[in-house]
């Protein structure tokens, strides 16, 4: 995953869009398997030049995802959700780890808790690095993803969300376990009528088994960003300095950089799940 994978996964987090504030768990399953039917989907897209050490590299990364959900408790605590997706990243130097498209094929289980979600899920995955290699199969991971004090209540002045992935999520780096984290902590400077300006700071960790130098650092910054938010659809545009160290090779280095992300989810049965 890349550095602003479910930023908002996030939102973000593939991952993770049936992922707004959620009601208490209620532990009892009542009715049938069809009572929590829904059709849950998501899409977002970022671009920036989000790496130091890769200098004025553009990035641009999308992501869409279609569920399926055939299973819900009676709270919408907990849900089993087949889907499809498609991922596609480029850059502007043509990193061979960057330029890629990725559709996968599988199935999450879901965990929702009133301020976030955890899911163990498993796909078959396909893997095609433009401009070096191509794989596929199975992979497995578990992800998490959590938020507070959403920045569309007016009365909330502390945003902030983090997310966890872990997993052999990559056909091409085949056996290759990878771990990343993230945490981002905002303060709502001002608001108007359309948007909100959030000062934040940001810490991204990334290792894997491999020791490969790009899935391998920590990337530190802070920054001031305009949320726009309404609705199923949320945007940023912003400037942030980032410090970026890459463990096994040494290699550090800072820079501004300048990011727009928006995220859209949708329910195509009209049911929102847990909301």
């Amino acid at each position: 995953m890349k550095l602003r994978f479910l930023s908002w996964l996030l939102v973000i987090l593939a991952l993770a869009s049936p992922l707004a504030a959620q009601p208490s768990a209620a532990p009892a399953v009542e009715g049938t398997i069809f009572d929590g039917m829904a059709l849950p989907g998501l899409a977002w897209s970022t671009m920036g030049n989000f790496s130091p050490i890769e200098h004025n590299n553009g990035y641009s990364e999308s992501y869409v995802e279609q569920g399926a959900t055939v299973f819900a408790s009676n709270s919408g605590s907990t849900t089993v959700t087949p889907y499809a997706s498609l991922g596609l990243v480029l850059d502007s130097k043509g990193y061979p780890w960057n330029d890629k498209i990725e559709p996968r094929i599988g199935v999450k289980l879901n965990r929702v808790f009133r301020s976030g979600v955890v899911s163990v899920g498993s796909a078959y995955s396909y893997e095609d690095r433009f401009k070096s290699a191509t794989g596929s199969g199975l992979i497995v991971y578990t992800q998490a993803w959590f938020g507070w004090q959403e920045v569309s209540h007016k009365s909330n002045r502390f945003p902030g969300s983090s997310w966890v992935v872990l997993g052999n999520i990559s056909p091409v780096e085949n056996g290759n376990v990878l771990a990343w984290s993230h945490i981002s902590q905002g303060i709502v400077a001002k608001r108007f009528s359309k948007a909100t300006l959030v000062p934040y700071g940001e810490v991204t960790l990334a290792r894997d088994s491999k020791h490969f130098d790009w899935n391998n650092k920590a990337v530190m910054g802070t920054g001031v960003k305009a949320v726009f938010a309404q609705g199923d659809t949320y945007s940023e545009l912003g400037a942030a300095y980032l410090e970026e160290h890459r463990f096994y090779s040494g290699g550090s280095a800072g820079g501004l950089t300048l990011f727009l992300n928006v995220s859209y989810s949708w329910n195509l049965l009209g049911r929102s799940l847990g909301r």
